[in-house]
C-alpha cells in the first residue's frame, strides 16, 4: 500500500470566511497559550468594535501555520486572521486515517503530530505508536 493511498478526513471542519471585510474581527472560542498553533475551529468571526489590538499571530515558515504572540482567554477580540495561515489540523487533535481499496474503507483513529492545512502532508501518530506520513485532503467525512 502507498502513501497515496492514505486520507485523513475529519468528522467536522469549521471555516471562516474566504474574504474577510476590513471591519470583521475574530473572536477565540478557547484558551491559546503563546506560540499555540491556532485552527480555524478556534475563532468566530465577529465585528470590529473600532479599537487596535496588538498583533496576535506571526506566521511560522517552518510549520506554515500562524502561531500566537501572545495568550488568549476565551471571549478575547483579535484583528482577523486569514485562515490560509491558520491550521485545519491542530497539533494533539484526533483524526481518523482512511484507507480505500477497491470498495473497501479501512479506518484508523492517530494524533496530529504538526499543523497542517488542506493538501499538506503531515505527521500522525497511531495508538500502537506508529507514525506515518498522510496528506490532509480536507474532506469532511
Amino acid at each position: 500500500m502507498s502513501a497515496a493511498g492514505i486520507f485523513i478526513a475529519i468528522a467536522a471542519s469549521a471555516v471562516l470566511p474566504s474574504a474577510q471585510a476590513a471591519d470583521t474581527c475574530l473572536r477565540a472560542t478557547r484558551a491559546l497559550a503563546v506560540g499555540a498553533v491556532p485552527g480555524v475551529s478556534d475563532f468566530t468571526a465577529v465585528a470590529c468594535d473600532g479599537t487596535k489590538s496588538a498583533p496576535a499571530v506571526r506566521y511560522d515558515a517552518a510549520m506554515r501555520a500562524a502561531r500566537m504572540t501572545r495568550a488568549l482567554q476565551p471571549g478575547d477580540v483579535i484583528a482577523a486572521i486569514p485562515a490560509s495561515m491558520m491550521a485545519g489540523i491542530s497539533p494533539g487533535q484526533k483524526l481518523f486515517v482512511q484507507v480505500h481499496v477497491g470498495p473497501v474503507v479501512v479506518q484508523r483513529e492517530v494524533e496530529a503530530l504538526q499543523p497542517a492545512s488542506p493538501g499538506q502532508k503531515l505527521f500522525v501518530r497511531a495508538a500502537d505508536g506508529t507514525v506515518m506520513s498522510v496528506r490532509f485532503t480536507g474532506d469532511a467525512g
